[in-house]
């Protein structure tokens, strides 16, 4: 069997990621190209996993014969550029989450773009999913987005679950937290895109609608939309007591993006959805999601859960063994995790997106559900300015 060549656009955090889920998949995959802002940072990548080939930029690695799909793994406010030039050269798509943004682009002289009313950036948000989706449509490629909970093992089984029960989900709730990311982009909207709620909030967002679009196919024949979004967001770690502590825990360091955010889903049938994202959690990840239906409870504790458990007064005793994500402590007790990455669903994810190439199967995690992420995002967004629900355009 021919193997799909991959070209992977970005050296940061999840590309490391990706290229660990390919090898887990490497009957079907061979990663051939990598490019990033700084060539010393695709270079090193390429030596440590082997890739053969480095490129100056996208545009050359989009362009290039030996490529079949361009994986997006670089910040989001390079997103729509990759993407486009992608589908310009006719080659498919894996996005990492969030699709994409607003990242002042016509506001260049505003320092924290954070302040811009959300009421323009929703509909300049609007504006560009208009046209990337006008791109993925009229190049025929596939679109494959990289939402990792919808692959998780807990969230399979949940959906198993709820297909033998036939039971319709009143209410599911969801989480992504953390003490803050180590990415230097995170820190400014410009760059990111916004804050918790779209960097960590997009996975437990993705996972709710994903659940509701699935109930729906089984229930109606299409997807449960959401409607409309009431949602809260804070710079926690702004506050005075905080900044009076001395040292706290988490990142502080944010310059005009949100810390912590929550937001209710409300869907086309009227069932709900919590979710939570924030950076002010300390102990690891929390990669949450809780489902209630009419006839039963779900738990999916995807990160931390008890597979295992360990406890050391000293936290050098176990050296550079692998723990958690995000973990500030080795002492104590911890939740080591044996495999974090098929926990949360990567090596699963890809194999669905090699299916999807192989045999021309529509994928699991798709376009459809990253524009309606953002969406919700952006609604959320505009929602906590105005102190008002909002209704999906």
């Amino acid at each position: 069997m021919s193997k799909i060549k991959v070209g992977i656009v970005g050296a940061g955090f999840v590309s490391h990621i990706h290229l660990t889920a390919y090898r887990e998949n490497r009957e079907y995959f061979e990663v051939v190209g990598v490019c990033a802002a700084h060539i010393e940072n695709a270079e090193k990548l390429a030596r440590r996993y082997g890739i053969e080939k480095v490129f100056e930029d996208f545009e050359r690695l989009a362009s290039s014969k030996d490529i079949d799909v361009v994986d997006v793994c670089v910040p989001t406010n390079v997103h729509d550029q990759v993407i486009l030039a992608a589908c310009k050269n006719g080659k498919h798509i894996i996005c990492e989450k969030p699709l994409t943004g607003y990242f002042g682009e016509d506001e260049p002289n505003v320092e924290k773009v954070g302040e811009i009313c959300k009421e323009h950036m929703y509909k300049k948000l609007l504006e560009k999913l208009e046209k990337i989706d006008e791109a993925v449509k009229s190049s025929g490629i596939k679109f494959m987005y990289a939402e990792n909970f919808v692959y998780a093992p807990a969230v399979n089984k949940a959906k198993r679950l709820i297909s033998a029960s036939n039971a319709p989900i009143m209410e599911l709730r969801a989480e992504e937290s953390h003490s803050g990311s180590h990415a230097t982009y995170s820190r400014k909207w410009r760059t990111a895109g916004g804050g918790s709620l779209l960097r960590m909030g997009s996975h437990p967002i993705g996972a709710v609608i994903h659940l509701k679009h699935f109930e729906g196919k089984l229930r109606y024949g299409k997807p449960i939309h959401v409607k409309s979004v009431f949602a809260e967001v804070g710079q926690l770690t702004k506050l005075e007591s905080v900044r009076n502590f001395g040292k706290p825990c988490m990142v502080t360091d944010w310059f005009d993006v949100e810390d912590w955010s929550c937001a209710v889903l409300t869907f086309e049938d009227g069932s709900k959805a919590i979710v939570m994202s924030n950076d002010i959690s300390l102990g690891g990840v929390k990669n949450l999601l809780q489902i209630n239906t009419a006839n039963g409870m779900i738990y999916c504790n995807m990160t931390p859960n008890n597979m295992m458990v360990a406890y050391t007064p000293n936290p050098d005793t176990w050296k550079d063994e692998y723990i958690a994500e995000k973990i500030e402590t080795k002492a104590g007790w911890t939740f080591p995790s044996p495999d974090e990455d098929w926990v949360r669903g990567y090596p699963q994810e890809m194999r669905d997106f090699a299916l999807c190439l192989l045999e021309g199967k529509e994928p699991e995690s798709d376009f459809e559900l990253a524009k309606e992420t953002v969406k919700v995002i952006y609604a959320a967004y505009l929602s906590a300015e105005k102190g008002v629900r909002v209704d999906l355009l």
